[in-house]
């Protein structure tokens, strides 16, 4: 069953006609206990402008912060729960955000009653490629406390090098690594 949250987002976005994947905690729910409240939404960096644009004149919708790759509103019947909206292009490397966009789409995203959710790997990797990186592998070793397998950072990596952006990348999963090798976590980190 989908969060009533991401309902929303999905029919509001639909309605648009906009092309999406779920991407943050939403989509790390389906395979670990999150809090999460948002809904993070990725767009193909050719649509974006013009998605904040359709989605600023939407009446379900209250424009929050706009700049750079990621706009938030807030959806209106929710109390106003955040739907951020974020460019693909962000995390495209030395790629288009078209190329990553399609890549989430096709090879890193799973399909349920209709609405994409992105792999886990693929949330990390675009947490961990933000300025906010520190507080965002904080979240991943929480997901890894949750369930999730720490393995999952080896295929973090292969998007990293897929995308030109291993350099970046390598101290920030080194650090969750160190994070994760904290011997008060041994009895509850699954290794696989």
């Amino acid at each position: 069953m989908i969060d009533p949250t991401v309902d929303a987002a999905s029919a509001i976005l639909r309605k648009h006609g906009i092309r999406f994947a779920i991407v943050g905690g939403q989509a790390v729910a389906l395979s670990a206990a999150t809090a999460t409240r948002d809904v993070d939404v990725m767009v193909t960096t050719d649509d974006y402008q013009n998605a904040v644009a359709r989605l600023g004149t939407d009446e379900a919708l209250t424009l929050g912060v706009e700049g750079g790759a990621v706009t938030r509103f807030g959806i209106v019947a929710l109390h106003g729960a955040p739907l951020d909206l974020i460019d693909a292009g962000f995390f495209a490397g030395n790629k288009t955000g078209g190329e990553f966009f399609e890549f989430l789409l096709r090879e890193q995203s799973t399909p349920i009653d209709g609405v994409l959710f992105a792999s886990p790997e693929v949330v990390w990797y675009t947490r961990l490629m933000t300025k906010r990186w520190r507080s965002y592998a904080e979240k991943i070793v929480t997901n890894v406390i949750d369930g999730l397998p720490a393995g999952l950072l080896a295929k973090v990596e292969e998007i990293a090098r897929r995308f030109g952006t291993e350099a970046t990348l390598k101290e920030r999963v080194d650090y969750v690594r160190q994070e994760l090798d904290r011997p008060d976590l041994d009895a509850v980190i699954h290794t696989d």
